[in-house]
């Protein structure tokens, strides 16, 4: 039987216009602790509000991008152990409990990946790149620290990272035209980020990444099990591959011309 005391936990959020999953959110990352902060950066809907209302800390701060946004949270909460989710993202009972044992233990790691479940279509999506979609959140903030890229964030550390079961439930899309937005923005910042670093790519490069995308998730990875839906995760995420480098050879034809 496991006698040791949880380590003390924080948890925090960035948001914008995050109303519609947070107070469920918020629901369950209270059953691990009451420090948690919120850092919105100018929500016009009900996100205040609601933070109000389940007693977090609020603070407001204008968008530094996804990766300084996160980093700025995380230096903000209390303790050195922190979990940092979206405001679309909901621990089950699972985690909740396995986070708890965790961070019981004597010894722990330097961080944690949990599994993502990707709801979308009113079904959750099985196959592809949306299962399990492991991503690392619980941390030691004094081991690491946010990746500075303009897109696609993540926590790097030198230390050892361990595998978690327990899932978060991800409520990102709403419709086909979210995955075709966040396509489009996504890839925006993805090839600013590829040309600020001066990677250069051929005249073919849009055409066989999106190609290449489409295979591996909708093939490779069984995304044709998930039906419909399954085939437009890998045509959305080839198009986004398509786009990215595209706009790639568009900034370097620009930078030419200026």
């Amino acid at each position: 039987m496991n006698t040791h005391i949880m380590k003390p936990l924080s948890i925090c959020y960035i948001t914008l216009n995050a109303e519609k999953h947070l107070a469920k959110s918020l629901q369950q990352s209270l059953k691990l602790t009451d420090d948690i902060v919120i850092v919105d950066s100018g929500s016009q809907d009900s996100t205040a509000s609601i933070a109000e209302k389940y007693a977090v800390r609020f603070v407001e701060q204008d968008w530094l991008g996804f990766s300084a946004q996160k980093q700025l949270a995380i230096d903000s909460v209390t303790n050195d152990w922190v979990l940092f989710l979206d405001a679309d993202e909901i621990l089950t009972d699972a985690a909740i409990d396995e986070i708890k044992q965790v961070l019981s233990q004597s010894a722990l790691v330097s961080a944690y990946s949990l599994p993502r479940q990707n709801w979308f279509q009113g079904k959750w999506i099985q196959h592809g790149s949306w299962w399990p979609d492991r991503v690392v959140r619980l941390v030691n903030r004094r081991q690491g620290k946010m990746k500075p890229v303009l897109v696609h964030e993540s926590w790097q550390t030198e230390g050892e990272i361990k595998e978690l079961q327990g899932a978060i439930q991800h409520f990102s899309f709403d419709s086909y035209g979210d995955l075709l937005k966040k396509a489009d923005s996504y890839s925006d910042l993805s090839s600013k980020q590829l040309f600020k670093v001066g990677k250069k790519c051929s005249k073919w490069a849009p055409l066989t990444h999106a190609f290449a995308s489409f295979i591996r998730l909708f093939i490779f990875k069984q995304g044709f099990r998930d039906g419909i839906e399954g085939a437009a995760i890998a045509y959305t995420t080839g198009l986004g591959a398509f786009l990215k480098y595209a706009k790639l050879q568009e900034l370097y034809r620009q930078s030419k011309e200026s």
